[in-house]
């Protein structure tokens, strides 16, 4: 999973960024820099499953995060948000907004976020529908003309100020948009970064936003970044107790990593045994002989069958042995949908 970071420059994206990551870039106006990291997602349910069946490692499932360029122009008086190819190709965006200055207006600050990316897709539009119509009267290609309709209608939709997003669209037409990579068609994670004797009024913001959040297309999280910050340079003992007194429930990371699963529909089930235990990144409701996949299209190509163990029998009963003769060990087809937590071994046969 792909998740890029955008905001406006002083809003605290990159301070974000690293309390995210657990890297130290630094923080202020530097508006043109570019910063990458991959995170292991954490997972206690690896923790618990590795010393049952003898691993040897534990492999975390892992999520990137571009901390992209803020917009062009000096600090707040920026304008215009800079949209590179790398940002184009994330799965989800994070907006990060200033909640934490004595002018701080995060509500505006969004808006103008959101119309820079409805301007953005509606420039790659009208560029497309010209490219199209040129081509359709020079060759006289007639497969293109339903390419252009579908375009249209993208473009009657962005010019009521509405995002890609929200525009009701067949599987077939999703298919033919995809190579467009609009920024309004991604889930948005918006993050309010608050002050940090502001922790405590997130359901101010949650009211705020309520409008604009909507189940698997905009999620609303508030944290405050320079307290995260500090949180990732503790030892696990001193973090626990200085979240508790904050009456920080979760680092941001966790957070983060929550919501972002929830906006992209996404969930993992886990592999068990004494090379490795590993967590597995596919999409709700994926098929078993589809999930299969992710781990080598050879397995997916000649699946025979899923063993299932739910997570929660396997920590109970301790082993597979234990499991079985509990009657709780079960054998799927390739229709069984995969449940968050399966602990599954795929048998196969290429």
């Amino acid at each position: 999973m792909k998740l890029g970071i955008i905001g406006k420059p002083q809003s605290g994206k990159t301070t974000v960024f690293n309390a995210a990551s657990g890297q130290q870039e630094a923080v202020g106006d530097f508006s043109k820099a570019i910063h990458k990291a991959i995170i292991k997602v954490p997972d206690e349910r690896l923790v618990a499953l590795s010393p049952l069946v003898s691993a040897k490692k534990i492999t975390y499932a892992e999520i990137e995060f571009l901390d992209a360029p803020g917009f062009s122009g000096k600090g707040k008086e920026s304008t215009e948000l800079e949209i590179s190819a790398d940002l184009r190709q994330m799965d989800a965006l994070m907006l990060v907004l200033d909640a934490f200055s004595d002018d701080a207006d995060p509500k505006a600050d969004m808006q103008d976020i959101v119309d820079e990316m409805i301007l953005a897709d509606q420039v790659t539009i009208e560029t497309n529908i010209e490219r199209r119509e040129k081509r359709i009267r020079t060759t006289n290609d007639k497969s293109l003309i339903q390419e252009v309709a579908l375009l249209k209608k993208c473009q009657t939709h962005l010019e009521q100020e509405k995002l890609m997003i929200d525009l009701e669209l067949t599987n077939d037409e999703h298919k033919s948009l995809r190579g467009y990579m609009f920024m309004t068609e991604k889930p948005l994670l918006i993050v309010v970064n608050v002050a940090e004797d502001k922790i405590s009024e997130s359901e101010k913001y949650d009211a705020l936003f309520a409008d604009f959040v909507s189940d698997n297309k905009r999620e609303l999280t508030s944290i405050c970044g320079k307290i995260e910050m500090e949180l990732i340079t503790l030892d696990d003992d001193d973090r626990e107790m200085f979240m508790e007194e904050l009456g920080i429930k979760a680092p941001a990371v966790d957070v983060v990593v929550q919501k972002s699963y929830n906006l992209l529909g996404l969930i993992s089930y886990l592999t068990a045994g004494e090379m490795e235990v590993r967590a597995w990144t596919i999409r709700k409701g994926s098929v078993a002989q589809k999930a299969a996949g992710v781990i080598h299209s050879d397995i997916e190509r000649g699946f025979i069958r899923a063993e299932v163990i739910k997570y929660a029998d396997y920590i109970e009963y301790g082993s597979e042995k234990d499991v079985k003769a509990a009657g709780k060990f079960r054998l799927e087809g390739k229709e069984y949908i995969v449940c968050d937590g399966d602990v599954v071994n795929f048998r196969f046969n290429v």
